[in-house]
């Protein structure tokens, strides 16, 4: 195989590369997110239960999705911690600056993480910036019980970085990919020249 044949085979091999990387931070972020975040609540006791919570992403934005990650567990009289993976766990946020604005408040099912025993997830979106009162309410077989945290809203960025950052390398992979069809053509016309002198 000719040696500029191999080389555009190993620039578009490299270019392949990049574009999967660039679509990869490109995906969005609540995808990322399952199972983890920022902690919110860490071991609080709700009812019989202790319940974790942890949100994503941060901060959160009106307009784009938040996910939340709850974990509900039960200690023993020695001491154990089992997970429960019975519960129904609702997630309550209302706008603490109008909480008598019915679109002020939303409610969340989140649901068993089948991957993660004990652990549920929720997602959704918030129409309005500003402080949230975040409640956790559990129901088992146990009882009930709920955690509170606040978290705040950010007015949604019109100046993604993200967008501006995959364009960029978009229009650089384009350049790219011009100059290497650019240079094989020329290559391919001087390999012509060469074999139409040497007859």
């Amino acid at each position: 195989m000719p040696y500029f044949a191999l080389e555009q085979r190993r620039r578009m091999q490299w270019l392949a590369l990049l574009c999967g990387l660039v679509l990869g931070l490109m995906l969005p972020l609540p995808t990322l997110a399952h199972g983890g975040g920022v902690p919110q609540i860490t071991d609080a006791p709700a009812g019989p239960y202790r319940l974790f919570a942890w949100s994503s992403p941060d901060p959160w934005q009106t307009g784009s999705a938040v996910h939340l990650t709850v974990a509900v567990t039960v200690v023993d009289a020695a001491g154990e911690t089992t997970p429960v993976s019975d519960a129904q766990v609702t997630v309550v946020l209302t706008a603490e600056d109008e909480p008598t604005q019915p679109t002020q408040r939303v409610q969340f099912e989140a649901t068993p993480n089948p991957a993660a025993t004990g652990f549920y997830e929720a997602d959704g979106e918030l129409p309005v910036a500003g402080a949230w009162r975040v409640e956790v309410l559990v129901n088992g077989a146990l009882g009930e019980g709920s955690g509170v945290f606040t978290n705040t809203v950010q007015p949604r960025s019109s100046n993604n970085w993200l967008i501006w950052l995959g364009a960029g390398v978009g229009v650089l992979a384009l350049v790219g990919l011009v100059g290497m069809r650019q240079r094989t053509a020329k290559a391919k016309a001087v390999q012509l020249h060469r074999v139409d002198s040497a007859r």
